[in-house]
């Protein structure tokens, strides 16, 4: 096991695009938001952590990439390899990045409904294999490692998958 603190040249955090356009709403008989046509709800569909949610944290606002409960659970959409988080309702079109600048190192796709991430500069075992770290933020991770093999302490392998279903399943 590699120590969590040896993670810098392993590691790239996950930057998500945050796109001010899209609605994200939630009906006060559901706790949960109900999916904008067109975007998609990005989860992990395995132990540890099954059926949590890409967001950021507090959900709605610019931050890092996190795995959280279904009552939070972002909204995304793949725009020219960028992966764009829907901030909520009634914001002007002016697009907003994650430490305020459009990650243009690597390109995000789906193989399937998998989520991958991609750049020419870094050779990855497996594109959809990422790393989330435990702890109350369940941080998300770029796993430039293969996947299953010498995952740190404190970390878990996982692959994040698209669910267009109109509410996140609990």
């Amino acid at each position: 096991m590699t120590p969590l603190s040896n993670l810098a040249p392993m590691l790239l955090l996950l930057l998500l695009g945050v796109d001010l356009a899209a609605a994200q709403t939630a009906t006060a008989a559901a706790a949960v938001p109900t999916l904008v046509p067109g975007w998609s709800f990005i989860r992990a569909v395995a132990a540890p952590n099954f059926h949590s949610y890409l967001q950021a944290q507090p959900t709605g606002v610019p931050g890092d990439a996190h795995l959280g409960a279904p009552d939070q659970a972002g909204q995304f959409q793949l725009s020219d390899g960028q992966l764009v988080y829907s901030t909520g309702e009634g914001a002007d079109e002016a697009p907003l990045y994650l430490h305020s600048t459009e990650n243009t190192y690597g390109t995000f796709g789906f193989q399937g409904d998998t989520l991958i991430w991609s750049t020419p500069e870094l050779q990855r075992p497996n594109n959809a294999a990422w790393l989330v770290c435990d702890g109350d933020e369940k941080l998300v991770y770029v796993n430039t490692g293969a996947y299953g093999y010498e995952t740190p302490a404190g970390c878990a392998d996982q692959t994040i998958h698209g669910y267009t279903g109109s509410t996140p399943d609990r």
